[in-house]
């Protein structure tokens, strides 16, 4: 175990993780910003991607000891107030499938 601090949606954030723990399970598991998900876990689909230094990075395939003072950026850091258009995007995508899946049962 080792103690780092990521710079998480503009917030200096410190966490205790194995070296080889990857992002998406820190961000996940120990800062509890589960807007990123598991998909693949080999990088193909898409859905753990982040901004890592700006640019689009599967979370997956990170480890949280390559990140040292990047500045890194979740679907929950893109506004506050769930405006920007990928998170509502997001939220239509989650509402219709839990309507169709209400709809299954």
């Amino acid at each position: 175990m080792a103690t780092y601090k990521l710079n998480v949606n503009n917030k200096v954030l410190t966490v205790d993780a194995d070296p080889d723990t990857p992002m998406l399970w820190v961000l996940r598991d120990h800062l509890n910003l589960v807007g990123t998900k598991f998909g693949c876990g080999i990088a193909q689909c898409g859905a753990c991607t982040i901004h890592f230094n700006g640019f689009a990075t599967r979370s997956c395939q990170l480890q949280v000891s390559e990140v040292k003072d990047s500045k890194i950026t979740t679907i929950e850091g893109l506004s506050k107030e769930g405006t920007h258009p990928v998170q509502q995007a997001r939220a239509r995508w989650t509402y219709r499938n839990a309507a169709i899946a209400k709809a299954a049962r």
